[in-house]
């Protein structure tokens, strides 16, 4: 053997080695990934899980969408490993993981969402602003209402009924999900829900309870809207235009009760995900969970909030 062919030998069989260290250090992932927080966003949680659990035999992915308020206290206990949030984690429950001395979870964007308000199709409003649907929901009519608002005859145009004073039957989430409390931040101006509004645990009784009542108005994930119930424009105030929860309005921000969608993902002593979360986030930010997304009734990120996230991701 000449030198010169020895030498391509040995660097032959180094690049060997390298490739097989390589390739030992990336196993097939295999484990249980528990989810627990917002019904809106596990809603995409669930989606994404049945490709990557084919991508990866070996990973189960358990979903419990039991609304926003379980996930911070799910990833705190270590009985999840990401918690989907229709709103972003408050000061008090990132605080309460710094009590316990852990690092507060990775706040990662997955979508775009919006909150819509809707009535039943016999009703005639068409739209809302913000100071109405405060004056309907709220005790404090905190966004500047003059006065509350219990019956559609105090509205403009009136209820069906021709005039009569029929009741507003106010409906809307229970105390746990985060379309609840962003509604309560964005409509109420931070105010308190009257006693009389109705809660309902999910977003599709919402749509349900409304689509069966005529005098009824209520509100829910955007995505779960349907053609059973009339959706509403909403305007900021009396002089902004008065926008549907469409793409464009909601990917814009335009919309005033727009939101994105979030997953919280634990982190380890070093600061980083576990491996097998870090896996099922990035492949939501991939080409093809994000169409899903798009199919799934919410708006996908944009390419920059997706180099964005990952950027999030890989520190």
């Amino acid at each position: 053997m000449t030198r010169a062919s020895a030498l391509r030998w040995l660097l032959g069989l180094a690049c060997a080695c390298m490739a097989g260290r390589a390739f030992a250090l990336e196993p097939p992932l295999a484990g249980t990934l528990t989810s627990v927080g917002s019904d809106t966003a596990s809603t995409l949680v669930a989606t994404w899980s049945i490709e990557f659990q084919a991508r990866n035999p070996g990973v189960r992915v358990q979903v419990q969408a039991s609304g926003s308020a379980s996930a911070p206290v799910a990833l705190l206990e270590g009985a999840a490993d990401i918690g989907p949030m229709s709103r972003e984690m408050d000061a008090a429950e990132r605080s309460a993981f710094g009590r316990r001395g852990r690092t507060p979870p990775l706040d990662l964007l997955v979508a775009h969402d919006a909150i819509a308000v809707f009535v039943h199709p016999d009703n005639p409003r068409t739209r809302m602003t913000l100071a109405e649907l405060d004056a309907i929901y709220s005790v404090e009519r905190r966004c500047g209402a003059a006065s509350s608002l219990r019956h559609w005859s105090d509205t403009a145009p009136a209820s069906t009924d021709s005039g009569r004073s029929v009741p507003i039957l106010a409906i809307g989430r229970d105390t746990g999900s985060g379309t609840h409390a962003l509604f309560r931040e964005l409509a109420l101006c931070g105010g308190t829900y009257q006693p009389a509004v109705i809660a309902w645990p999910g977003n599709g009784a919402v749509v349900a309870s409304v689509a069966g009542n005529p005098e009824a108005i209520g509100y829910s994930g955007a995505a779960y809207a349907n053609g059973l119930v009339r959706v509403l424009a909403i305007a900021a105030d009396e002089e902004a235009p008065a926008l549907r929860p469409d793409e464009a309005a909601i990917s814009s921000g335009r919309y005033p009760l727009s939101r994105g969608l979030h997953v919280y993902v634990n982190r380890n002593a070093d600061g980083r995900p576990a491996a097998l979360a870090q896996a099922f986030i990035d492949y939501a930010l991939s080409d093809e969970a994000q169409a899903r997304v798009r199919r799934a009734g919410f708006i996908p990120l944009t390419l920059p909030e997706r180099m964005a996230q990952r950027a999030l991701l890989a520190r």
